[in-house]
């Protein structure tokens, strides 16, 4: 799991996140070519909102996110397809002007029922 903007409150890390997973399918691509026939597979899942952050544990301290933004993030990598980036309207909303989104329907997803969601395709490339 990667999150982004952790200590900003402008929206458009969205934005370096998918380009970050984009790269990864790029590298795992370039990384499967080369591993005599074994293939390796990824779901991606993207989602943006507020959350809690702390370090907890005394003995091996860590780093941790918590939130329904992480949920729903991990809920939109469990429940996608591999290969594709799934995303909820909400996240459509906010990067349509910049990527090209696919619908793919409607999807139970524990703890918000049903969610339209969409995979990120690509960037909209410069006219």
């Amino acid at each position: 799991m990667a999150a982004s903007g952790l200590q900003i409150e402008d929206p458009s890390h969205i934005f370096v996140l998918l380009e970050f997973l984009f790269d990864i399918k790029k590298v795992l691509t370039q990384f499967n070519k080369n591993t005599m026939g074994f293939e390796f597979q990824m779901k991606y899942g993207c989602h943006f909102g507020p959350l809690v952050s702390g370090v907890i544990g005394q003995s091996a301290p860590m780093f941790d996110i918590w939130g329904d933004t992480v949920n729903i993030a991990s809920r939109m990598m469990s429940t996608g397809v591999v290969g594709k980036i799934q995303v909820l309207n909400e996240t459509v909303d906010l990067i349509k002007s910049k990527y090209v989104c696919e619908k793919r329907g409607v999807v139970f997803v524990k703890g918000k029922g049903s969610v339209e969601t969409y995979f990120v395709v690509q960037k909209i490339p410069p006219l």
